[in-house]
């Protein structure tokens, strides 16, 4: 076969939903990476002597994309899902929001109540507004490190409207029309309110972009939509150029999140293409997949254990090595499969309660 039919080939994007739980795997691993702010790099022989350094200390760097991953992987999971419910369950809404809440809700709780003594909050107005999300609109409230979940509950709560918008013939105006708004109001703030652009609020504005970007490649992906193979082909070296501009070109606060509502699709689609190509999975991908499974709780424990840890092992933060993160994260992933564990019991005894109670008053 010539070279010209192989790159015209079509490329199935269903490819995308099923490496999403090796994404998420990825996705958390980078953003531990990143939330390891004292791991000394410079101190390993190994990378030093395989050259590696340079690349692992500009992954670390723009670890905050990580964030950007997950909302495209989520955008992109919803869609399957609500569109499934759609189509089996007499009151989709109800249940939608009832699965997704009641998956994070739960975790959030108990993780927040049993490290109140440790995260930093004056009181527990400042506790309650970062988990609940309004506090990154009250600049007089502490932010805590929960905003990304806040974030994911507003997204769950708007996702059955951008369902609709992204459903019929011409959705693909409908979604220019929402990512030239979601940029107006980017760059609006950040002309005209610049004090507030730092802020977790603003953040969550420019990841917009990206969470519909990531639904509308969910409904592409459901219906088997087929593209050229030159395209995922193509995003192998736009993907890893970006990750170099990113890293090294200065640009405005708004343009450098906005290079990340490209960057990340190109991740996914080289992603797409590479394991599209393995025909069987390896070891270490399986395992990816696995932290992927626990991304959400090891979002939740990890730089809380990385951070006080230092306490029981007597370790010096400001110039932690590899073996000390990767000791935290072990016990993260163990703490998180307990965490979700508990958390899945305590929601069905919660449930069980309920329709006894409703049961008793019928």
């Amino acid at each position: 076969m010539r070279w010209k039919e192989k790159l015209t080939q079509p490329f199935d994007l269903y490819e995308l939903s099923r490496i999403r739980p090796y994404l998420m795997g990825i996705a958390t691993l980078w953003i531990t990476f990143y939330h390891s702010k004292f791991l000394n790099l410079f101190q390993s022989a190994l990378l030093t002597k395989t050259r590696l350094l340079g690349f692992f200390t500009r992954v670390e760097a723009i670890g905050n994309c990580g964030v950007d991953l997950f909302f495209f992987l989520s955008g992109l999971g919803l869609y399957f899902s609500y569109s499934r419910l759609l189509e089996s369950d007499p009151h989709p809404v109800r249940t939608f929001y009832r699965r997704r809440y009641g998956r994070v809700v739960p975790p959030i709780l108990i993780v927040t109540i049993l490290t109140f003594g440790l995260i930093e909050v004056a009181d527990l107005a400042n506790w309650a507004g970062g988990v609940f999300l309004y506090g990154y609109f009250v600049p007089s409230l502490t932010r805590g490190n929960f905003w990304y979940l806040s974030a994911t509950m507003v997204f769950y709560l708007i996702f059955p409207l951008l369902h609709r918008l992204l459903r019929g013939e011409r959705e693909i105006w409908r979604l220019i029309g929402l990512l030239v708004a979601a940029l107006a109001a980017i760059v609006l703030v950040s002309t005209f309110f610049s004090e507030y652009f730092y802020t977790h609020a603003i953040l969550i504005m420019t990841r917009v972009p990206v969470f519909v970007l990531g639904a509308y490649a969910g409904k592409l992906a459901l219906r088997h939509q087929k593209i050229p193979r030159w395209i995922p082909l193509l995003a192998v070296p736009v993907s890893l150029a970006l990750l170099v501009l990113i890293a090294d070109v200065p640009l405005p606060n708004y343009g450098r999140y906005l290079e990340f509502a490209v960057f990340i699709p190109c991740l996914v689609l080289a992603h797409g293409y590479v394991f599209s190509k393995c025909k069987k999975r390896h070891f270490w991908s399986k395992m990816v997949a696995v932290v992927g499974i626990y991304s959400m709780e090891i979002y939740l424990i990890y730089e809380s254990i990385y951070n006080h840890a230092g306490e029981v092992f007597h370790q010096n933060l400001e110039n932690t090595g590899l073996v000390y993160a990767l000791t935290c994260f072990a016990a993260t992933l163990f703490l998180a499969v307990l965490l979700k564990m508990v958390a899945a019991q305590l929601t069905k005894a919660f449930a069980a309660q309920g329709e006894q109670s409703i049961q008793k008053l019928g």
